[in-house]
């Protein structure tokens, strides 16, 4: 976690005093009404910002480790034990967020899985969407405390190139390096690339090739730019439903 407190604190000076985490007990609490122990990695992240996220957690609802316990008291129609449900989601579809227990990824964490509630969904319904949450939380800061601070913005897709292959994301990324971003080495299946004047996110599900960016530049016409040399280099497609203001969310189509 200090990685990316470390991070969030550079993205927007004095974030930690704008987060609130839990008591170890509330865990507890969470592990006994859940029947398993909570991974190691979201043990931290609970114990650091489980009570309040600041930014970094807009439009995620019910991850108090409290409310969770609660759900999985009350609710029947909670899914097996296989999935720890860390998010909620609001919208009519109701795509929450879980840990799919069974597909473990770094040390203490696993993949991060979504489906609505129902009957048989998490078979039905279920797309793996982050490799981990640590891996989820710092495209997370990318895309909801730093992307926003840049007054230009778009969004662009891996289209099909020469016979029907997709540009590759390590191919996006050698484009982006030599326009002068630095790659930050972690996360490692989404990638985060700075530079001075921009920042760009790159999003890919954990079993698919395809990929979508967000960049966000201080000035208009280097964005025109960069947009003309990776649709040209790097294969991509500017995505029309995207808004000057960010609204879209390429990590959820």
């Amino acid at each position: 976690m200090e990685e990316l407190l470390a991070l969030l604190d550079r993205y927007a000076p004095g974030y930690r005093g704008r987060i609130q985490g839990v008591y170890g007990w509330r865990l507890d609490e969470l592990e006994e009404r859940f029947g398993r122990p909570c991974p190691g990695f979201y043990r931290s992240f609970a114990l650091a910002m489980g009570a309040e996220g600041g930014p970094l957690l807009d439009g995620l609802h019910e991850h108090h480790p409290t409310k969770i316990a609660e759900l999985y008291e009350l609710a029947p129609w909670m899914p097996p034990r296989r999935f720890l449900y860390v998010f909620g989601d609001a919208s009519p579809d109701g795509q929450h967020t879980f840990l799919d227990l069974d597909a473990p990824s770094e040390a203490g964490d696993f993949q991060v899985v979504r489906f609505p509630f129902g009957e048989q969904t998490w078979k039905t319904r279920l797309t793996r969407r982050f490799v981990s949450l640590r891996e989820m939380l710092f495209v997370l800061a990318m895309r909801n405390v730093h992307l926003p601070t840049f007054p230009h913005r778009a969004e662009h897709l891996s289209a099909d190139g020469p016979a029907g292959a997709p540009p590759s994301a390590e191919d996006a990324a050698v484009v982006f390096e030599r326009l002068g971003f630095t790659r930050l080495p972690y996360p490692r299946r989404c990638l985060l690339f700075e530079r001075q004047d921009a920042a760009i996110l790159l999003y890919r599900r954990p079993d698919e090739p395809g990929f979508s960016i967000r960049v966000g530049m201080r000035d208009a016409a280097k964005l025109r730019s960069f947009q003309a040399i990776v649709e040209d280099s790097a294969g991509l497609t500017e995505w029309r439903g995207a808004a000057s203001v960010d609204t879209g969310s390429a990590e959820g189509r």
